[in-house]
């Protein structure tokens, strides 16, 4: 389902998850999120399980041709479609970030999962407005599964809508992180009690972690060293959801955010999670 009709479909099924009664995206920025993540998908498809060439980023982290090429074609759409808009991506400087819309982008979220063959990755796209992330999407397009939460609408995966589910107890919830490798120690250390006080833990599947949480599969998700990225369009969706976000703090995510970010489906788990992570 697209642009339109998909449009559509938000209005009639936007029940699920906790709705901003302060802004309602427009239809028109819908549309061009879908456009967005029709366009990434199609240069990441062919691509899959094939030969392409990579490198190291400063930061040690891989990024590959198909990563480049995504976020080439998507600001050229932003720049052709919205020219007023801005556009923040990981692999090049932004453009114009302070505009009153700004779209958050990760070509693709879990390169490593991709240069392996493993589908545990996706396309972020999300837009920034008024101070909030107003809708964000997560696109895997090997697995044909689009999640989507906006502002005035919902939560919806491929047209349907979701919400998160009921978890009172931290005894009771799933939690999951990208893995013990991918932190400094201080934030292992620090996350560790939420991993300990839950149900189970899962490891390393990134951004699909969001997609389940949104749909009431998981409870919680605790993370660090992430940038805007990464955490802008779970947030998003998350909270359209019906569940919340913050930073290890309590304070909402934002461009400043220091990149550990904690993501609950039951706002009842937030307060118990800040609890352990200042212990």
């Amino acid at each position: 389902m697209r642009d339109a009709a998909l449009c559509s479909a938000l209005r009639r099924k936007g029940r699920a998850g906790t709705l901003c009664a302060m802004f309602h995206v427009p239809d028109d920025h819908l549309r061009l999120a879908h456009r967005l993540a029709d366009a990434a998908g199609a240069i990441i498809r062919p691509r899959y399980r094939q030969p392409f060439a990579s490198e190291l980023k400063s930061d040690n982290s891989p990024v590959t041709e198909i990563d480049k090429a995504v976020e080439t074609r998507l600001r050229e759409i932003v720049a052709e479609a919205a020219p007023d808009h801005g556009f923040i991506g990981e692999e090049f400087p932004a453009t114009n970030p302070d505009a009153e819309f700004a779209w958050v982008v990760d070509p693709i979220d879990g390169t490593v999962a991709f240069m392996c063959g493993m589908p545990l990755f996706g396309t972020l796209i999300a837009l920034h407005h008024g101070g909030a992330y107003v809708l964000g999407l997560i696109d895997q397009p090997i697995t044909s599964e689009r999640w989507i939460g906006a502002d005035g609408h919902g939560a919806f995966l491929n047209g349907e809508a979701i919400g998160t589910r009921a978890c009172p107890a931290m005894a009771q919830a799933v939690v999951t992180s990208s893995g013990p490798d991918d932190y400094a120690r201080d934030d292992y250390a620090q996350m560790r009690p939420i991993h300990q006080a839950g149900k189970w833990v899962l490891y390393g599947t990134a951004c699909y972690d969001y997609g389940l949480l949104a749909m009431g599969f998981q409870d919680i998700v605790v993370d660090a060293q992430l940038g805007e990225h990464d955490f802008a369009a779970p947030a998003a969706l998350i909270r359209n959801a019906g569940g919340a976000t913050c930073d290890w703090e309590g304070r909402p995510l934002d461009g400043d955010s220091d990149g550990r970010v904690l993501m609950v489906g039951d706002k009842a788990l937030m307060g118990p999670c800040l609890d352990l992570l200042a212990r």
